[in-house]
């Protein structure tokens, strides 16, 4: 069933035994990132911190943290999750929004006078080498000057000096960046507000891959949904959000003011550089009477983060390479570095395996792209090792290019301006290969069939 707000999939959680709830007083600085990280390690379930020290309200962490968990907020199966992902991200978005006059997130208002971010937000410190806290799991909306389109995404905000400033970390191709590009070209302020508790649909939306510029996120999770998603008016800045968030923050991107982000764990397992990224001026704010927080802890995987990476990289690039070079193909699994792409396919031709690693090479995030044929499971490590040793010829079968941008810290190892890129052919030829050591499929059937029977018990 779909959910109406955050509390509807807590209740879901809680239902299937993916929830735990700690009633242990816990500090924010530190000890709640530990904590969300040693239950990731040990794929434990979500958790929803009762008391929180200094804050009056609940911190739910690690929504979304593993594949159970994304099609439990997608209704489906895990074994189904991929299935129905590419599904309905490509139904046509024509669902309907509904636009209310008031909701549960208008039912506390703090003016600008009042608000104090470092009050209403937990400061939630994750790691020591943290540049600080930071407001990490909002979706933040926004609409183009140009088209008048809203866009939501994903984005995280350093707290800065004083009450009501944070930074905003988007930098271009992504959409904000981009739309923001745009305001500062004007020398005007972008208005956007963080929806911060919301239901995990939108979550799953906001990391769709390779949706145009003018595709409203908010209309696709209503889509994927199947029913509208309800809307309010933010009080001080002309956009919408979603009626039953717990929290929402109102506020102008400056132009021309940048200011030192970071340093902050990055989703590779590293630390990023510390850079100069845009300012934001907070000046409103609106919430439920107890809202819940809701934070992700991002390091090493796996995280929330790499659940929604790997599972849109799968979807987008299924689609992709569908419509285009491999029509036949059969699956794609992208591992929680998230720069691996294995992708199985029913070669129609000999060099069929190669047209599909250089079409995929220019893939933002990808690094290593192996292709095996339809007879091996790119979810099995084991079946691809093998895979790449029996049907592998290095000197013809693996691809380097080089000049792409860094991905993660490793072309600093040599101090390359650059990394490289690598693509591995693991796939058959059509002809002159030796039979596979097989049962006859006739006998596997027959076995299949007396499974029960055969096995002990």
């Amino acid at each position: 069933m779909p959910f109406k707000d955050l509390h509807e999939f807590i209740a879901q959680l809680k239902k299937e035994g993916e929830l735990w709830e700690i009633e242990a007083e816990v500090d924010p600085h530190l000890e709640l990132g530990a904590i969300c990280r040693k239950a990731l390690n040990e794929k434990k379930p979500a958790l929803l911190f009762n008391k929180v020290k200094g804050y009056s309200y609940r911190v739910l962490a690690n929504m979304l943290g593993t594949s159970k968990r994304a099609a439990l907020a997608m209704d489906t199966s895990e074994e189904n999750l991929l299935k129905k992902y590419i599904k309905q991200t490509a139904l046509p978005i024509d669902t309907p929004l509904s636009l209310v006059a008031d909701g549960p997130c208008k039912e506390v208002k703090i003016n600008k006078e009042s608000l104090d971010l470092k009050k209403l937000v937990p400061q939630i410190l994750s790691n020591q080498d943290d540049g600080g806290p930071f407001i990490n799991n909002g979706m933040t909306i926004c609409k183009d000057p140009d088209t008048g389109i809203r866009n939501m995404g994903n984005y995280r905000y350093q707290m800065r000096e004083g009450k009501t400033r944070t930074g905003i970390w988007s930098r271009e191709p992504q959409h904000l960046a981009v739309i923001y590009s745009k305001y500062e070209a004007m020398e005007k302020p972008m208005e956007i507000a963080i929806a911060i508790g919301t239901d995990p649909l939108l979550h799953i939306a906001s990391q769709v891959r390779e949706l145009p510029l003018d595709t409203d996120e908010i209309a696709l999770a209503s889509a994927m949904k199947g029913e509208p998603i309800d809307l309010v008016k933010c009080e001080t800045v002309d956009l919408e959000v979603p009626t039953h968030s717990e929290l929402i923050l109102e506020g102008k991107v400056l132009p021309g003011v940048r200011e030192p982000e970071g340093p902050y764990g990055e989703y590779p397992g590293y630390y990023g550089p510390v850079l100069n990224f845009p300012v934001v001026e907070f000046h409103y704010a609106t919430h439920r009477k107890n809202p819940i927080y809701n934070y992700t802890y991002l390091g090493v995987p796996p995280t929330e983060c790499h659940t929604l990476m790997t599972l849109g990289m799968e979807g987008g690039i299924f689609n992709r390479l569908k419509a285009d070079v491999a029509p036949l193909v059969q699956d794609v699994y992208c591992p929680p570095d998230a720069h691996t792409i294995i992708v199985s396919i029913k070669k129609g031709y000999d060099e069929h395996a190669k047209h599909v690693i250089y079409s995929l090479l220019a893939d933002r995030c990808s690094k290593t792209i192996i292709v095996v044929d339809k007879d091996i499971n790119p979810r099995d490590l084991e079946q691809v090792s093998w895979a790449i040793a029996q049907r592998c010829h290095p000197s013809r079968d693996i691809i380097i290019v080089e000049g792409f941008a860094g991905i993660g810290p490793s072309n600093l190892k040599y101090n390359a301006p650059c990394t490289n890129k690598m693509g591995i052919d693991a796939t058959e030829p059509l002809q002159g290969y030796p039979k596979l050591v097989r049962p006859s499929p006739q006998i596997m059937k027959e076995v299949e069939k007396r499974w029960e029977e055969i096995m002990p018990s």
